[in-house]
């Protein structure tokens, strides 16, 4: 796409320690920008005849009705696959990601720590 915007992730981490008359306080925001990042996967679903073809051709453009096609293991009362030799019925292999540039962006809202706002500075690229 000629018009493609990066993917943009941000968060705020905040560090305070107030113990023995240290009295820290550090709010910093950091932000990752990725440029380009093709994705490549292969997945392997196993799915039930009859639901499959129950479905109409306009559903099969819809991925919850793909998932709701997916046979789901016998589970103990705890959560955990009953039988461990059953047949897979969902995988993901093959996972290749090509990010060509990340760009980090740190910055201080709040910082008490002495060389914290150089450090935000220095992260930032």
């Amino acid at each position: 796409c000629a018009h493609s915007k990066p993917l943009k992730i941000s968060t705020c981490v905040l560090i305070a320690i107030k113990d023995n008359g240290l009295d820290m306080r550090n709010d910093v925001a950091i932000e990752f920008e990725i440029d380009s990042a093709p994705m490549l996967a292969t997945l392997l679903l196993k799915v039930e005849e009859e639901t499959f073809l129950r479905n109409t051709p306009a559903q099969i453009n819809n991925p919850n009705c793909w998932i709701a096609m997916i046979p789901s293991p016998k589970l103990d009362d705890q959560g955990i696959r009953v039988d461990s030799n059953s047949d897979i019925t969902a995988a993901l292999s093959n996972f290749d990601i090509n990010v060509a540039r990340i760009k980090l962006n740190a910055t201080c809202v709040e910082c008490t720590s002495p060389g914290m706002e150089t450090l935000a500075e220095t992260w930032s690229t």
